[in-house]
């Protein structure tokens, strides 16, 4: 847990870092939706909106334009083992837990199995960010 907010904040800087590229990138929504396999409406709708894009696809991207992909599968790993942490916890210290990042321990399971949005990670960073300033 408490690598959390380290890890959320090489997570953002790495996806920051593949936007960029994406933007710079000459490959059309077509070419792209064949490295990402999603379809090039996804694609398009990613681009106006980025922080739909999600961990894996994320990650794929920045493979594909050779960045580091480490904090990608580190965020990953990480939020996969917070919810069986949880389940170690104190039921009022996991509480104070949930409130502090606004996300129950149901719903990380589900972003686990369906992987997790980046608007999602963005908040939980934003959110973190607030709670030690």
């Amino acid at each position: 847990m408490e690598n959390l907010p380290n890890i959320l904040r090489s997570f953002v800087n790495s996806y920051q870092a593949v936007m960029w590229r994406l933007r710079e990138c000459r490959l059309n929504d077509e070419q792209l939706s064949e490295v990402l396999g999603l379809s090039s409406g996804a694609v398009r709708n990613r681009r106006t909106k980025p922080d739909l894009w999600k961990i894996s696809e994320v990650e794929c991207l920045a493979a594909h334009f050779k960045i580091t992909t480490t904090a990608c599968q580190q965020i990953n790993k990480l939020l996969h083992d917070l919810p069986a942490q949880w389940a170690t916890m104190p039921e009022s210290e996991r509480r104070c837990v949930e409130r502090m990042l606004a996300i129950r321990k149901s719903q990380f399971e589900t972003y686990n199995n369906t992987d997790w949005p980046v608007r999602h990670l963005l908040k939980l960073h934003r959110t973190l960010n607030l709670a030690n300033a």
